[in-house]
Order: structure tokens, then C-alpha cells, then sequence
């Protein structure tokens, strides 16, 4: 009886101590586009560029409500170092579906965003390129998403 015990109480230990582990993911080369003004510069006029993210490889971790995204190029390009950025958000935003953190600063505001079920990774960035004389001028906007799968 107190090997049942023992072993119990072993299984309910290693259990928790599991579920309080960080879940970790690596992503899939993003697919995205972003948009831009048309040559016109008018408002109405913009145009859907294809990015080229194949040095692209995000990494997520999920540990509780804190939410942190690795993103940028893994590999160095010509005449370039390479450039990766982790994100910790420390209170991020979750719900049984997915978790969700913005970043925002002078120039620029970020949604980072993953959906459990899916293990997809969705970012969503928006940048005004400084001050336009024109304030109909479209800002660059650009949506991403990566396929991850767990570590």
C-alpha cells in the first residue's frame, strides 16, 4: 500500500512540474505580404508587396502569461550581420484559443499573436516612415504568418 502511495504521489510531483514547464515552438519560414503607397502617393492608391523572409525562422515560448517571440533573419546576408530580436511580454493577453502581446513605440506598433490549436504564429506590423506631408499618405502595414510546432 505505501508503494502505491509513493508512486502516486512520484506521478502527481513529475505531473506538475511538467505542466509548469515552458512550451517552446519553432517556426516555418513566415508567408506574408505588406502594403505600401502607389507610385501616385494618394491614399487610395497602394500596392501589395511580396517579402522575402526565407532567412526568417520566429521562435515562440509560452510560459503562463508570459508570452516571448524571437524574430528576424538567423542567417547573416551579404554584407550584413544577422538580426534576430526577442520580445518578452511579460503580461500577455490569453484566452483558451491563443496569446496575444502589442509592442509599441515612436515609429512603430507590433501584434504578435499565437493560436494554440492551429500553432500558428501571426504578426502584424504597422509603421508610419516619419512625418508625411501628406496625412492621407497610407502608413506601411505588413502581415505575416509562420507554422510552428513544438520543441
Amino acid at each position: 500500500m505505501w508503494r502505491s502511495i509513493g508512486c502516486l504521489v512520484l506521478l502527481l510531483a513529475t505531473t506538475s512540474a511538467a505542466m509548469a514547464a515552458p512550451s517552446r515552438f519553432t517556426c516555418d519560414t513566415p508567408r506574408g505580404k505588406r502594403v505600401e503607397p502607389g507610385a501616385s502617393g494618394k491614399g487610395n492608391d497602394v500596392q501589395w508587396i511580396e517579402d522575402d523572409l526565407e532567412t526568417v525562422r520566429p521562435a515562440v515560448v509560452i510560459d503562463g502569461e508570459t508570452f516571448t517571440v524571437t524574430w528576424g533573419t538567423s542567417v547573416a546576408a551579404e554584407g550584413k550581420g544577422a538580426k534576430l530580436t526577442t520580445y518578452v511580454f511579460a503580461a500577455a493577453h490569453r484566452t483558451a484559443a491563443s496569446i496575444f502581446a502589442t509592442r509599441v513605440d515612436e515609429s512603430t506598433a507590433e501584434i504578435f499573436r499565437f493560436y494554440f490549436g492551429s500553432k500558428a504564429l501571426y504578426k502584424m506590423t504597422s509603421r508610419l516612415e516619419g512625418p508625411s506631408p501628406d496625412p492621407k499618405a497610407a502608413p506601411f502595414v505588413a502581415t505575416y504568418l509562420a507554422t510552428c510546432r513544438e520543441q
